[in-house]
């Protein structure tokens, strides 16, 4: 029974992820807010998109007819398609507010920047990837063919000199497997902490990211931006504080938003204002407590929270294009590395070889 029980979960998944995922997602989602603006009924808008964006449209048009028969909303039909959580939570709350064709293109320009950014990262990666996985094949071939050789003829010299330059040559070549185990040994911790946080709870999660040096600069602008962001809608679109905090709560999408969500309400709940909440949970950016005390002064909370999302974003994606552009030069520097490496290793056998040629 287990057996079948992991072979339907693992068929599950691979028909997620492949069979049933939307191809051109920014596209896609574009798409329908045009048919939608356009006049089209959400249900048949989907279904007029499908058959171009699916394979197994049929499936997956049943699946929605099923979901659309118990009442389902958006949100539900849209997690269908294996659209990111942090997408449909945007989605969830603009069902709530009655934003929805205003989020669907805001999603649709967001799935755009991501991809862009992925092809500009894979676009960074290739060439010093590919300059590596040559050094490796240089330095392969050097030590299995052209050092036995040079080792050979000055062993049979017995000259300790030389044999100390054979040996720091050996010692050189071995600098791209010692790059490589290093960044195998980072990958697989990365992948060990992965999979430990998965089972942690939400509070644990949160302590152990926020310890890490650069990454947490990071946790802090997103969770910031997106709380910020979901929150103003809400309080713009007229509902109350409580009430938008238990909208964000409620969504299952985002574990992190509901249990900072959480963590607000209940303080909120006990008198305390949203600012006096905020200055208590360390997880948001340092200046977010002053942003919320004068928004709650000036009587305009949820456009300011609004606002300071959109500045959050600008300042998120200014990191990104930092990162990216600290990734290749280090890349470099280390291909620098290996090649200094193997130019050292291939001088100091070939000048003993010249020694040996005069002196004879």
């Amino acid at each position: 029974m287990q057996l079948q029980t992991y072979i339907a979960k693992f068929q599950l998944y691979y028909n997620r992820a492949t069979k049933w995922r939307v191809k051109e997602q920014a596209q896609f989602i574009q798409r329908l807010s045009v048919l939608m603006q356009e006049g089209y009924l959400f249900p048949q808008a989907i279904s007029m998109l499908l058959p171009h964006h699916i394979d197994v449209h049929e499936e997956i048009q049943q699946q929605i007819d099923e979901k659309l028969r118990q009442g389902e909303g958006v949100t539900s039909i849209l997690e269908t398609l294996q659209l990111a959580k942090h997408h449909l939570v945007a989605i969830k709350v603009a069902e709530n507010n009655g934003h929805l064709l205003e989020v669907l293109k805001g999603v649709a320009k967001q799935m755009i920047v991501g991809e862009q950014t992925k092809k500009k990262l894979i676009k960074l990666l290739v060439y010093p990837v590919m300059l590596i996985l040559f050094l490796l094949l240089l330095f392969f071939v050097f030590r299995t063919i052209f050092l036995p050789n040079i080792e050979q003829m000055v062993s049979s010299r017995s000259i300790e000199g030389e044999k100390t330059s054979v040996a720091l040559s050996k010692l050189l070549l071995h600098v791209p497997d010692f790059v490589m185990v290093t960044a195998l040994i980072v990958i697989v911790s990365l992948l060990v902490l992965h999979l430990y946080l998965k089972r942690q709870p939400i509070p644990v999660r949160l302590s152990i990211l926020l310890k890490i040096p650069l990454f947490q600069i990071y946790i802090r602008l997103s969770w910031t931006r997106q709380f910020a962001a979901y929150l103003g809608s809400l309080l713009q679109s007229g509902f109350s504080l409580q009430a938008s905090l238990q909208i964000l709560e409620e969504q299952s999408f985002q574990p992190f938003l509901q249990h900072l969500s959480l963590r607000i309400k209940e303080r909120v709940i006990f008198g305390e204002s949203l600012t006096q909440a905020v200055q208590m949970v360390s997880i948001f950016h340092k200046d977010f407590a002053t942003f919320v005390e004068h928004g709650e002064q000036s009587g305009y909370l949820g456009k300011e929270l609004t606002l300071y999302s959109e500045l959050l974003l600008e300042k998120q994606e200014q990191l990104l294009q930092k990162v990216l552009a600290f990734i290749q030069p280090s890349f470099f520097i280390v291909i620098a590395i290996c090649i200094l490496a193997a130019y050292v290793s291939l001088l100091l056998p070939i000048y003993h070889m010249i020694e040996l040629v005069l002196e004879d």
